[in-house]
């Protein structure tokens, strides 16, 4: 059994873990009767907790795709790895995403899934899903609920000016992080600047100038990795 206490305990700050009924995946686990830990409602009869370190993979593209995944605690990144070797990061992961998804569609998952931060995952294995026959009907409207979830569009967070592009990020983290539960006013930003940098197609220097003019500008007020929203908002 994972101690969850002692994951929160690493010193990078992670945001969760979140409850259960704040993640995308919660339908389809209540129908294939698994009750996560921590829910005082039973104990996870089925699948399992995945703990990672920082850096290691979930998976990787073109591994065969067995499972779904749920973020329960800390962040990841999606990136593409170019044939020279060179990584672009694709989307950033909080508590309560689901990762891939794309084995409705392929048999192998798409992307590589890195751990910015200490992370645990619930996995939900597909072979689950097939033994649900008499509750068909609904596990099918869960999982296109999911899917329309996830499929939303997201903000076009590499396009317009510089400070739109910084703000729009630290403002979608903030966003994601209130919907499922968590403080979405002072959070860890989880990846690096040079990561960030990935994300919003441009330099790192660039990215932490921005930050620190939004700092002294009394939008955030940052220390490392932590932020804190003052009276930072959407632009125009």
């Amino acid at each position: 059994m994972i101690n969850l206490k002692a994951v929160n305990a690493m010193t990078t700050p992670t945001p969760g873990p979140i409850a259960c009924r704040s993640c995308d995946l919660y339908e389809v686990c209540r129908l294939c009767g698994i009750t996560a830990l921590g829910e005082n409602r039973g104990v996870q009869r089925t699948g399992a907790l995945r703990t990672l370190r920082a850096g290691t993979r979930l998976y990787r593209a073109g591994e065969p795709a067995h499972s779904l995944f749920a973020v329960r605690q800390g962040m990841l990144k999606s990136v593409d790895v170019g044939t020279d070797g060179e990584e672009r990061i694709v989307a950033v992961n909080t508590p309560g995403d689901v990762l891939g998804t794309e084995v409705f569609a392929k048999r192998v998952f798409s992307h590589d899934v890195v751990a910015v931060q200490p992370v645990v995952c619930c996995e939900l294995p597909l072979s689950l899903l097939s033994d649900q026959y008499p509750r068909v009907r609904e596990l099918a409207a869960a999982l296109i609920n999911l899917l329309s979830r996830i499929s939303a569009p997201r903000p076009a967070l590499a396009r317009g000016s510089m400070r739109n592009r910084v703000a729009g990020f630290i403002l979608d983290l903030a966003r994601r992080f209130e919907q499922r539960g968590l403080d979405g006013r002072s959070f860890s930003l989880g990846m690096t600047r040079q990561e960030i940098a990935n994300l919003l197609d441009t330099r790192i220097e660039t990215v932490s100038r921005m930050i620190q003019k939004l700092n002294r500008e009394r939008q955030i007020e940052i220390t490392g990795q932590q932020v804190t929203l003052l009276s930072l908002k959407p632009t125009a």
